[in-house]
């Protein structure tokens, strides 16, 4: 059976009008174009403002009035904010704390740095805490990540206005490493309320003063623990072997190697073996001389000053 082609009938294009989308000057003349453009433009506009006006929402165009202009403060007026934001009249309390697997500190309680104090304290001496433990200081460091503008205003305030009291050795390294060298820096006043003499936490001690070597600015380091009571030149070699590091980067940035020994308050715990008082108050008084002196010395004798 042979196929036979079917023939297909071509269709003829389809005429097509030429279409003119802007009208020429004969036939409109140039004032008419202007006229037109106007109207164009009129149009646009409206049709931009309208589609404006339905983006805004009244609420939130509310809310925002009533923001308030903080960061238009005059500076002055910001510093004050800060101090009553971010300082404390008494010592911020701090105790390590294991969080989301990593090494931290928290603000601490009148329980945690008594059972701190009572259970790993090698020598038999008199307990102190924290004042503030009485009275938690309540900050709202919330405010310095506000923005980069606030966090490098308010981070001098925070770290340099206020007394950090460190649990022991553990809390303060870990204390350095969560908030940095940068921030370390800009520490003031710290105070440790124990040294660490079980086996365990004393491998931590020159870690935890190696971690405050970036600390050149620090002012007053108060020793509130019992080192070695009733011994003042073992008391000051065993700070020096754990804290040299502290020592040596304060005197480099001083310009003397003995620079920091001033600066370091060692606790009336020390001056006898049992951390009794004496009831005589010259006595007294004249023992806590002779052994911060006798400790200032060996210190210097140390260190080659």
């Amino acid at each position: 059976m042979s196929h036979q082609a079917v023939p297909c009938r071509l269709m003829p294009k389809r005429a097509q009008k030429e279409t003119s989308y802007y009208p020429s000057e004969s036939e409109t003349g140039p004032e008419s174009e202007v006229e037109d453009d106007e109207d164009y433009d009129a149009e646009d506009k409206a049709s931009s403002s309208s589609k404006n006006e339905l983006k805004i929402n009244p609420a939130v165009d509310k809310i925002k009035k009533k923001i308030f202009p903080f960061m238009s403060l005059a500076a002055e007026i910001k510093n004050m904010i800060y101090e009553y934001a971010l300082t404390s009249h008494d010592e911020i309390p701090l105790v390590f704390k294991m969080k989301g697997y990593r090494h931290t500190v928290v603000l601490g309680d009148d329980k945690t740095f008594m059972a701190c104090c009572s259970l790993h304290e090698k020598f038999t001496c008199t307990r102190q805490v924290p004042s503030s433990l009485e009275v938690r200081p309540s900050l709202t460091p919330a405010i310095v990540v506000l923005n980069h503008e606030t966090y490098a205003q308010a981070q001098p305030i925070l770290y340099g206005s206020n007394e950090f009291a460190l649990e022991d050795p553990k809390a303060l390294l870990a204390f350095c490493i969560t908030i940095g060298p940068k921030n370390c820096a800009m520490l003031q006043k710290v105070s440790l309320y124990h040294f660490g003499n079980t086996t365990a936490r004393r491998a931590l001690r020159y870690p935890a003063f190696a971690a405050l070597a970036n600390a050149v600015n620090l002012q007053n380091l108060s020793l509130v623990c019992c080192i070695r009571p009733g011994d003042a030149l073992r008391t000051a070699r065993d700070f020096f072997r754990d804290g040299h590091a502290w020592l040596e980067a304060v005197g480099a940035k001083e310009g003397r190697r003995d620079a920091a020994v001033d600066r370091i308050q060692i606790g009336s715990q020390n001056i006898s073996r049992y951390g009794g008082y004496d009831t005589d108050d010259t006595t007294y008084e004249e023992n806590l001389e002779k052994m911060r002196t006798t400790f200032r010395a060996e210190l210097r004798r140390l260190l080659k000053a």
